[in-house]
């Protein structure tokens, strides 16, 4: 929004989440986006997730897992939806609802070409 409609704060800022991110409880809730698959290693960005929620916070998370470094020279881990939740689970979260969708990616507007994915969308909270 252009005008901020409470005493709220923010952030969005580009650079790697692990090294921006660090203050422990510091957020009460974390909105992700096609953004778990951007992670060399998913763990990683679950348990910091995790560490920078206050207890009782919620993350929302919403997007395919699409691993962008698979056939890269970069080692990365790269866990179906349900070895996600495992680790979800494990870390402390609970899941409070879930579903999926088909959610359009691109498309060309002249042509019937269009990329859509199956997404799953999760509401966690930190136990």
């Amino acid at each position: 929004p252009a005008e901020p409609t409470n005493e709220g704060a923010m952030s969005m800022t580009a650079g790697d989440f692990l090294q921006v991110y660090t203050e422990p409880s510091q957020w009460d809730m974390v909105v992700t986006c096609f953004f778990l698959d951007t992670a060399k290693n998913v763990i990683e960005y679950i348990r910091r997730i995790h560490q920078i929620l206050r207890p009782g916070g919620i993350w929302i998370n919403h997007g395919p897992l699409l691993y962008h470094f698979e056939g890269s020279h970069d080692i990365s881990i790269e866990l179906s939806l349900e070895e996600v939740k495992h680790v979800i689970e494990a870390v402390g979260f609970r899941i409070k609802a879930e579903s999926f969708s088909d959610c359009p990616y691109t498309q060309d507007q002249y042509s019937m070409l269009r990329t859509t994915y199956m997404a799953n969308l999760m509401i966690l909270e930190k136990s």
